[in-house]
């Protein structure tokens, strides 16, 4: 029988420092661990660092989306002609995708531009 060889990636190094290379964990100012964003966060040591935004409209309900409303498609579009997320709208998926639909006719049909005039 033929022995085999470990490989241990590069070489016969070993992959953990040694003890004299670790550096502790750097506490900040409010006694919380990690980068940067003193005080802000979902708790005490959640992590979770992400900011919530607001809604900048929400569709009402009785609102059909569809190519012929321009003042409304107007609104779910940026500078730049385009279509804000969901998240930024707080349109549901079946909504999203009407809207992209009703644009796309609107802009074929020469109802909206097609791109933005800041563009060069």
């Amino acid at each position: 029988m033929e022995k085999r060889k470990s490989f241990s990636g590069a070489g016969s190094r070993s992959r953990s420092r040694s003890g004299e290379d670790k550096k502790p964990f750097r506490k900040d100012s409010d006694g919380s661990f990690g980068g940067g964003h003193s005080g802000s966060g979902g708790g005490s040591g959640s992590g979770n660092r992400r900011i919530m935004r607001q809604a900048r409209f929400s569709i009402p309900k009785g609102t059909e989306i569809n190519y012929k409303n321009i003042a409304f498609l107007q609104k779910c579009l940026t500078e730049r002609g385009k279509v804000f997320s969901r998240r930024m709208t707080n349109a549901n998926a079946t909504q999203q995708r009407q809207l992209a639909e009703a644009v796309k006719l609107a802009r074929f049909l020469g109802l909206l531009p097609v791109g933005s005039s800041k563009r060069k």
